[in-house]
């Protein structure tokens, strides 16, 4: 009896994973804008579950700002203040693939989110190799990742994701425990 109910333990850790336990669906997103004062526009872009799952409420606050928002869910922040021009940013869910399930596809989502360096000026047998040995990897580390996906529950509820804002370094919020943070600088419009 001992021996079915550690099993049993153990198949509901493995389903459920870390993400649900360790932050749930939502997460804080700090938006900051220099000068401050400014009202920030808030609207969802795209679900990584899908259409059926995004977003639609459109939320306005002045900055400085602290909003909860789904994880899955990528969203755009339009920042403008009078006498300003019109700020964007762009807060992007990523796979957080350090609380996920280690069985449900971890290293080729870590491996897919490598940045990748900018070849377009390069000699071409650079850029061959680069392809070769780098980008078209990545391409099918990220592929096999979301093939996991499929048998991911936390994935299938939207757990298992972080925000953060677009470009930002590859170790930047990796915890996904912290709010995102999202900055932006006003410049004036010279009227």
């Amino acid at each position: 009896m001992r021996g079915r109910s550690f099993i049993l333990t153990g198949a509901a850790l493995w389903l459920g994973g870390c993400a649900t336990m360790i932050h749930g669906p939502y997460q804080d997103v700090e938006i900051n804008s220099s000068p401050t004062g400014a009202k920030a526009t808030v609207s969802a872009l795209a679900s990584q579950r899908g259409p059926a799952y995004l977003d639609k409420e459109k939320r306005t606050v002045t900055t400085p700002a602290t909003i909860r928002l789904k994880r899955d869910n990528t969203y755009r922040v339009e920042i403008e203040k009078p006498g300003y021009k019109i700020a964007t940013a762009q807060v992007d869910s990523q796979y957080d693939w350090l609380w996920a399930p280690a069985l449900c596809g971890v290293p080729c989502e870590a491996v897919a989110q490598l940045p990748s360096a900018d070849m377009k000026n390069k000699a071409l047998p650079l850029r061959f190799a680069e392809s070769a040995f780098y980008s078209y990897p990545k391409g099918f580390f990220r592929a096999v990742g979301y093939c996991f996906r499929l048998v991911n529950p936390e994935a299938l509820l939207g757990t298992s994701f972080k925000l953060k804002q677009k470009d930002e370094g590859y170790f930047t919020n990796f915890d996904a425990l912290g709010p995102a943070v999202v900055t932006a600088t006003l410049e004036p419009s010279g009227r």
